[in-house]
């Protein structure tokens, strides 16, 4: 299939980020390799046995378990298994109903019996033979004679380091390994929740009380966690010692309490084995990576002040109108960074000149509906960047289309496709080389877990092959990065808004905290009751993957615009994983674009910050900022 067709150009005037710290703020970032002869094949140390024995500990918390339903009243579910067959409590199970068996129609082969889902359950009371589940909302009718069985699959499991007192490097050493050891038993989805640390600090929850039970029922429901691990780490004796308890959302008793000093081999990791490091024992003046900048918050070189106010700053553009997508990339032909911009009815592509913006061309051409994102890319590999433009009519659809530069000016390469657009760097080649596309759902605006390959071919563009994806992506608010290593993953903003990252269909991580949140919005009319009721789905702002710290590992940046506050988080891969840190950029208003520009040393990073004023706020003014180098 093939869509678009080539018309006209036209011309442009030219127009005159205090940190908020998680734990994680002083863990180290994992770099290249130093350059040192390198052994054939270097196994990874085992864990210290003290720390498979709590591994072996949480995991017999899961245990794999199938029996019947003896008694059903109301909610409160008797099943025939108890101690002895090593149920927990707290462990979920599904209930189904047996129906017909199965025979292979050829060899006659029993194959089993058919099964209905009638709910699930959370095991509440265990005794030696039997145990009491209480019900979801939600299910059937449960009888007696029903089966239940533990759900199949990883258990999601969040990880709260705390300390009081340790060292923060022991602390991140420690829990490197356990969660290594956890992870290594092929049971747990491991996630952080960072996020819980700040709730506990406005909550003037100390660590030792919420290791006693105070706020942990609310921190599991304000954040969603259904099994968490909490970490507390001290000094006992002039050593480091560890409290480890695992919380359920479904009881209020800890299902495991246990505690160990911190075994001898858990070392620090010296700072030459991360990213930006020098030699062993050196003094000197460190000139610091834009990720270290970021997640301290010390922004003047060597000091340590916590009164360090926002992210240093230059404002390179005002635009007197609320800008609703930005991006920025450097162009392969030229080598010269450019920022397109627009505000809903016209594309503005500028050159960036050192700390100016010098415009090289505006399409303004007047056309039905509004534009809803703009994105740079190289779809035909010839060094010119090309513009990919979502733009939708309320009444027509989608009315999509690319433009490119041809003498300086603005031209039409392709328009008029029905689909939503999605420019991507697949390959890592520093600029989107490939377009995804898919069509718009007629209901619910976005078709989830879908997305086609397309690419330029005789004045359109064409399919080319389907794009394997997670079920939860759409086309928005997306980026692929080298963070999780060797292979490329796709970041995205799901329709909670939070950041997943993923490798095909498979979810690697999800994040905690709420990311995210555009001005644009799709719009749909649907009929009910004999009347139009209009609904509104939400563009985002794409995240942006840059390496912040020049060890050839990028980290992925995402807008948080929870009201209006300008911040912005960090998504980084530490030793126990992907971590997350929120920034404030010290700007109230809305960050509706996000890019970066390489630098010789640190990268800077470019930002669309809107103002926003007016009875409805739809009016208002954006500025244009960019870090400045250290």
């Amino acid at each position: 299939m093939m869509f678009g067709a080539p018309r006209r150009r036209s011309a442009l005037p030219t127009v005159a980020l205090a940190a908020t710290l998680a734990w994680a703020a002083a863990a180290p970032h994992p770099g290249a390799a130093q350059q040192a002869p390198q052994p054939a094949q270097a196994t990874p140390a085992p864990a210290p046995l003290s720390f498979k024995v709590v591994a072996d500990q949480v995991g017999d918390l899961f245990p794999a378990v199938q029996t019947e339903v003896v008694e059903a009243a109301g909610t409160k579910i008797t099943l025939a298994s108890g101690r002895s067959q090593k149920v927990q409590p707290g462990i979920e199970m599904i209930v189904v109903r047996e129906g017909r068996e199965l025979y292979h129609p050829t060899t006659k082969k029993y194959l089993g019996r058919t099964e209905e889902t009638l709910g699930r359950l959370v095991v509440t009371e265990v005794f030696e033979n039997y145990s009491v589940g209480t019900l979801a909302p939600g299910a059937s009718q449960i009888a007696p004679g029903d089966k239940a069985r533990s759900i199949a699959g990883k258990v999601r499991l969040t990880v709260l380091p705390l300390t009081t007192g340790a060292r923060s490097k022991i602390v991140e050493a420690a829990t490197y390994e356990l969660v290594q050891e956890l992870e290594r038993s092929g049971r747990f989805q491991t996630v952080f929740g960072d996020q819980v640390v700040g709730w506990l600090a406005q909550e003037r929850i100390a660590a030792e009380d919420f290791m006693k039970g105070r706020g942990v029922r609310e921190a599991m429901q304000r954040f969603r966690m259904t099994h968490l691990l909490a970490l507390h780490f001290t000094t006992m004796q002039g050593r480091p010692f560890m409290d480890a308890r695992v919380f359920s959302a479904s009881l209020d008793a800890p299902l495991l309490e246990t505690a160990l000093f911190v075994p001898s081999s858990i070392r620090a990791q010296s700072s030459n084995q991360f990213s930006a490091s020098g030699s062993p024992g050196a003094v000197r003046i460190e000139r610091r990576s834009l990720l270290a900048r970021l997640l301290s918050g010390d922004w003047e070189p060597n000091t340590y002040s916590a009164g360090a106010a926002s992210i240093p700053i230059r404002s390179v553009a005002t635009f007197p109108f609320i800008v609703y997508s930005m991006d920025v990339a450097v162009a392969p032909g030229d080598r010269t960074p450019r920022i397109v911009v627009t505000e809903g009815q016209r594309v503005f592509v500028y050159k960036v000149n050192g700390d100016r913006l010098d415009a090289e061309w505006t399409y303004d051409r007047r056309m039905r509906g509004r534009i809803l994102s703009v994105q740079f890319a190289d779809l035909d590999g010839d060094g010119v960047l090309e513009v990919v433009v979502n733009r939708q009519d309320v009444k027509t659809g989608m009315l999509s289309y690319i433009l490119t530069t041809r003498n300086g000016r603005a031209a039409v390469l392709v328009e008029d496709i029905p689909l939503l657009l999605l420019a991507v760097d697949e390959q890592g080649d520093g600029v989107a080389k490939s377009l995804w596309a898919q069509t718009p759902h007629p209901e619910k605006f976005w078709n989830r877990g879908t997305a086609t390959r397309y690419v330029l071919k005789d004045g359109g563009i064409s399919a080319a092959a389907r794009v394997i994806v997670h079920d939860g992506f759409r086309p928005t608010g997306a980026t692929f990065s080298n963070i999780a290593g060797k292979d490329r993953v796709l970041a995205f903003v799901d329709e909670h808004n939070r950041l997943r990252i993923t490798m095909g269909a498979q979810e690697l991580w999800r994040s905690l905290t709420v990311v995210g949140g555009g001005l644009a919005q799709g719009q749909l009319q649907i009929p009910m009751l004999q009347t139009i009721v209009d609904k509104f789905f939400k563009f985002e702002p794409n995240p942006v993957s840059v390496d912040l710290d020049g060890d050839g590992v990028q980290e992925v940046v995402v807008p948080v615009n929870e009201d209006e506050a300008g911040r912005m988080a960090v998504v980084f891969r530490g030793p126990a994983g992907y971590r997350m840190q929120v920034v404030s950029s010290g700007f109230e208003g809305f960050v509706t674009g996000l890019g970066a520009i390489p630098g010789e040393g640190n990268p800077s990073l470019v930002a669309a910050v809107v103002r926003r004023d007016g009875l409805l706020r739809q009016s208002g003014e954006t500025q244009i900022v960019m870090t400045i180098p250290e």
